[in-house]
Order: C-alpha cells, then sequence, then structure tokens
C-alpha cells in the first residue's frame, strides 16, 4: 500500500532524490488514448495480414496500383506474413503500453515505451504506405476547403466586411478567369463531383485500409512522444523545435506551395504538367482546381500554428470568437495530416525512379515533396502543442497528472525547482 503522508520538512520528495522530474514521477497525460488507439490499428493490421496470407489475391498491394516499399521488396506471401507480424506485435507493444499507463509513472520503462512506438510506427510507413492514401485525402480535404472557403467568405462579408469583401471580389476575378480564359463549365464541375462521389464508394475498400493506417501511424507517434517526453533526451530535443517553431512551421507551410502553383499556373497561357493553354477539359480542369484549394487551405491552416488566430479564434467568427482554440483542434488534425502525407512519401519517391531522366525524377520530388512537407509538419504540430501547453504554465508551473488523476482529464500545477 502506498503512503500518503507529506514528506517530512527538510527531506527532498522521492522523485527528487531518485533525480526525477516531477513529469517523469507523474503518469503522462494521454499516453492511455493513444495507446487504445494504436491498438485498435494493430489488430485490425494483424486481421489484414492474416487474410491476405490465406488469400494473396485480397490484398490491394498484389496489383501494381498500390504499392508500399514492403511490397516492392517482398513476394506476396511474404509481404502479408509482414504485414501481420506488424500487427501482433503492435498489439503486445499497445496492451503494454496501456498497462503501463494505469500504473502511474513510466520510470525506467518510458524510454523502452517511446523507442518501441517509434519502430512500430515506421514499420508500418515501410509495410502498408500507399501513394494512394494522399490522393484520397486530397480529394476529401480539397472537398472540404472549397465548402468551408464559400462559407468563410460569406461569414466575412457579414461580420467583418474589410476582410470579406475584397475575398468575394478575389474569388470572383478566379471564377472568371477558370470560366471565361481556361473553359470551366458547369457540366464539368457536376461531372467532376459525380465522379468523385462514385469513386469514394467504389475505393471504400482502400480507404479504409488507409485509414488504418494512418490511425496506426498517429497512435504510434503520440505514444512515441507522450512517453518520451517524460525522458529528459526529448524534453531538451521539445525545447529545442520549441524555440525553433517559426521557423519549422513556415518550412511546413511550403510543402504544399509547389503543387498550389502548379495547379495555379492551369488559370495561366502556360500551364504546368498539363495539356496545352485550352486543351483541358473542364472535368479534369476542376478537379485541378479544387486540388489547389486544398494546397492553399493546407498552407494557410499550417501558418495558423505560428499565428494570432492559432491561439485564439477571430472576433468575426460567431459563438466562439475570442475564444481560445483548444490545443487538440489544431494538434489532432496536424498529426492525421502529417501522417498521411508521411505515410505516402516512400511511395511517391518510389514512384518518380520510373520516370525518364533524372531531371524528371527530380521535377517530380520537388513538385510532390511529401518526403520534406509530412516531417516537417510534425515537428510544426509537435512544436505547437508544447509551446501551448508551457503558455498555459506562465507562473513557472508545468502542467502534470498525478497517478490518482489518470483517465480523469484533469492538469495538476506542478512547480519547478527553483534554480
Amino acid at each position: 500500500m502506498t503512503s500518503t503522508r507529506p514528506a517530512t520538512p527538510g527531506t527532498a520528495p522521492a522523485d527528487r532524490r531518485e533525480g526525477r522530474s516531477p513529469l517523469e514521477a507523474a503518469g503522462p497525460r494521454g499516453l492511455r488514448p493513444a495507446a487504445v488507439l494504436a491498438l485498435v490499428a494493430s489488430v485490425a493490421i494483424a486481421a489484414l495480414g492474416l487474410a491476405w496470407w490465406i488469400a494473396p489475391d485480397l490484398s490491394p498491394f498484389a496489383g501494381p496500383s498500390s504499392r508500399s516499399l514492403a511490397s516492392v521488396l517482398l513476394d506476396p506471401a511474404q509481404f502479408a506474413a509482414a504485414v501481420f507480424a506488424t500487427g501482433a506485435v503492435g498489439t503486445v507493444a499497445a496492451v503494454f503500453a496501456i498497462a503501463v499507463a494505469a500504473g502511474g509513472a513510466l520510470g525506467r520503462r518510458a524510454a523502452l515505451v517511446a523507442c518501441a512506438a517509434t519502430v512500430l510506427a515506421v514499420a508500418v510507413t515501410v509495410v502498408l504506405g500507399d501513394a494512394g492514401t494522399i490522393t484520397f485525402a486530397g480529394y476529401v480535404f480539397g472537398f472540404c476547403a472549397v465548402v468551408a472557403g464559400i462559407v468563410t467568405t460569406a461569414v466575412l462579408v457579414v461580420r467583418a466586411p474589410r476582410l470579406g469583401v475584397p475575398l468575394v471580389a478575389l474569388l470572383l476575378a478566379v471564377v472568371a478567369l477558370a470560366v471565361w480564359w481556361a473553359g470551366l463549365t458547369w457540366a464539368g464541375v457536376t461531372e467532376f463531383l459525380g465522379e468523385f462521389g462514385a469513386g469514394l464508394v467504389t475505393n471504400s475498400p482502400y480507404i479504409l485500409i488507409s485509414a488504418v493506417s494512418v490511425a496506426a501511424v498517429v497512435g504510434w507517434t503520440a505514444v512515441a512522444i507522450i512517453a518520451g517526453r517524460t525522458t529528459r533526451e526529448v524534453r531538451t530535443f521539445e525545447a529545442a523545435i520549441v524555440r525553433h517553431r517559426r521557423a519549422l512551421t513556415v518550412l511546413a507551410a511550403l510543402g504544399p506551395v509547389p503543387y498550389l502553383v502548379m495547379r495555379a499556373s492551369w488559370l495561366t497561357p502556360w500551364p504546368l504538367f498539363a495539356p496545352g493553354a485550352g486543351e483541358l477539359s473542364p472535368t479534369v480542369l476542376a478537379t485541378g482546381l479544387m486540388l489547389g484549394s486544398g494546397a492553399a487551405a493546407a498552407v494557410v491552416l499550417t501558418l495558423g500554428l505560428i499565428l494570432p488566430w492559432g491561439r485564439v479564434f477571430p472576433r468575426w467568427m460567431p459563438r466562439i470568437g475570442g475564444r481560445p482554440v483548444p490545443v487538440r483542434l489544431a494538434v489532432v488534425p496536424g498529426l492525421f495530416a502529417a501522417a498521411i502525407i508521411t505515410i505516402s512519401a516512400v511511395p511517391l519517391v518510389i514512384m518518380s525512379l520510373g520516370q525518364d531522366s533524372l531531371v524528371d525524377v527530380l521535377v517530380f520530388d520537388l513538385v510532390l515533396p511529401l518526403w520534406f512537407w509530412g516531417p516537417m509538419l510534425a515537428l510544426a504540430v509537435w512544436a505547437y502543442a508544447a509551446w501551448r501547453r508551457e503558455e498555459a504554465a506562465p507562473d513557472g508551473t508545468q502542467p502534470a497528472q498525478t497517478p490518482a488523476d489518470a483517465g480523469t482529464g484533469t492538469e495538476q500545477p506542478v512547480s519547478r525547482p527553483a534554480a
């Protein structure tokens, strides 16, 4: 039975005597939910591997349309075994992490949990990383960006005309250019929307597999960060990325810019990576403009990690204007986006190697720099989360959680020792 008696005056607490920080002595907040996510995803991955082992033809990675690094290097049976092994090991590791989280302080097990989670996140990326993941996500995010852009513009016109009216003028100019110069038609837009909806239904099994893979990477990444920051080494690294968070965020925001420029060029006489000016079909043009809108939204949302409205909702937003932005509202989507981008990076690099020349390979990888964008976005989101956590404790305290509070979602301020 653990004693709850206060420490004797003049005697340092046990964690101080053992050389541990308050954060190391307390159970890390959020480890259990992250481990549960990793567990569910790992069980699903193990089930997929077993199914593909029994019936290799069921695997989408058996054909040329979906290829991960592991599926390129291994035959179908070996690949199915690798998928099953990744899921099985992940299941065991997630159960261990959940048990550790339930016990409160990680202690010396923190480094083990963090290292295992990092290895499993990389393993899932290598085994199940597929270029189709970014394709599906790009279409869905682009469509949402267009809808959100229209709604935001309408709200701005009413509540902040100084911003809304110029934005309406800009959007009308873009639409006019797309219609009268590039040849966009309503029939092309409706045809694209029909193909988009049908594609989501037809490819739903592949989308589900991608979702499982992304969930596993997010879960293991979160476990690695949460467990790792109870160690001095990871906290030192975290402090470094917080100091350089602006630079990291700007670099992350530059990730989708080449793709945005390419799609925007379709509205000019010099369209890049497309037929000649005026030769784009209305359906293809609608597709490109929607994906370009998604890239533009990605730039804006990423910069929000360092701009004022990334911590306080703008006043013009109905009902929530002026309130603090919940950290999870930015961090959770940001981590999922980083996972989607990163898990698709290696397959795209492999795909680029099929280009005719080295110059074409370099151009392909620079226009779609997922190999750079994903890791930079992950670091920027991590730095944002750490910065907001520090900002919430301006009096020299840091959020921590006692074992008794584990799972309740409450934070206890723990004073840092005096220098």
